[in-house]
Parts: C-alpha cells; sequence; structure tokens
C-alpha cells in the first residue's frame, strides 16, 4: 500500500512539474495599435507585446480589409515584442493583422486583431471633432488569449486539489494501517 501511495505520489507530482512549464506559452499582453483602435496619426510600426520571450521564426502579416498584403519592411523580434515596420506610414483603410509566435518554450500560438486607420488629409478637416475614446481604448488580450490564460489557472487549480486530496488520503491510511 505505501508503494502504491508513493507511486501515486510522484505520479502527481510528475505531472504537476510537467503541466507548469507546458504553461509558459507567451501570451498576447498587448498593442499597438489595439484591436479595434481607430489611429488617427501616421503609422509605421505594428507593435505586439507578449509575457514571455517568443523566438525567431515568428512573424506578423497585415492585410487591408480587401485583402491586400501590406508589404513589411522588416520584422523585429525583441524581448517580448514583435514590430512590423512599413516603409511609408500606412493609409486611411481598415487592417486585419495575423501574427503567429514560437514561445519560449517552443509552442506556437497565433492570433489576430484589427485596426483602422483614419488620418486627416488636410488642415480643413478639423472641423471633425476627434472621439478621445476611440484612440484612448485600452490594449484588449484577444478572446482567445484570455480563453487560455483562464484554462490554465483552472488546470494548476484542480491539479493542486487533486494532490492535496491524494496526500491527506494517503496519511490517512498509512495512520490507519499502523494502529
Amino acid at each position: 500500500m505505501k508503494r502504491i501511495f508513493i507511486a501515486i505520489v510522484a505520479v502527481l507530482a510528475a505531472m504537476t512539474i510537467s503541466t507548469t512549464s507546458a504553461f509558459a506559452h507567451s501570451h498576447l499582453g498587448g498593442s499597438n495599435p489595439a484591436d479595434g483602435d481607430v489611429v488617427s496619426e501616421p503609422l509605421n510600426e505594428i507593435v505586439l507585446e507578449f509575457d514571455g520571450q517568443i523566438e525567431q521564426g515568428s512573424f506578423i502579416d497585415v492585410k487591408t480589409a480587401k485583402g491586400k498584403e501590406i508589404k513589411l519592411e522588416d520584422i523585429i523580434i525583441g524581448e517580448g515584442t514583435l514590430t512590423g515596420t512599413v516603409a511609408e506610414p500606412l493609409p486611411n483603410d481598415e487592417y486585419q493583422v495575423n501574427w503567429s509566435i514560437i514561445s519560449a518554450d517552443g509552442h506556437p500560438l497565433e492570433g489576430e486583431f484589427s485596426f483602422t486607420v483614419n488620418v486627416p488629409v488636410s488642415e480643413t478637416v478639423e472641423e471633425e471633432p476627434e472621439k478621445p475614446s476611440e484612440t484612448t481604448k485600452p490594449a484588449e488580450q484577444p478572446a482567445a488569449a484570455k480563453d487560455v490564460a483562464k484554462e490554465s489557472s483552472s488546470m494548476i487549480v484542480i491539479l493542486i486539489v487533486l494532490l492535496v486530496i491524494i496526500v491527506v488520503a494517503g496519511f490517512y491510511f498509512l495512520t490507519k494501517r499502523k494502529k
């Protein structure tokens, strides 16, 4: 009985250790511009910020709402950032950004978001007041990233509860057996 208990505890401990390392994925923490933003200034770069390291091979793909691909001049992979630059500011249009990264743990992750560029063309456009809420919207995580983070937290809690139950049950059976 003691050997079975030790084996179960060892297996659960190994699962807990391997599970926590699997949660080392780098999730999108924010972007500039953020999902749904309306940009009213010339835009030469798109910056994605992740909560962990990302590896070479990560990329950004930018297209207009009509599917025209925007050529990125450079894709820069920094410490937790992925930046795509364009030679000239993006013209007024709606844009779709698709990204794909490789986390530091080797797992690939991908996502997408969209934004609109609406830069005033001439100085006579001043009659139209800007809505501050459109450009000051906080960066939000895509729904998929929120779901993965929530799922990760739930799984850790479940594993810890199971481990505690098994340890308590093991103690109970070991002390009962000695009597």
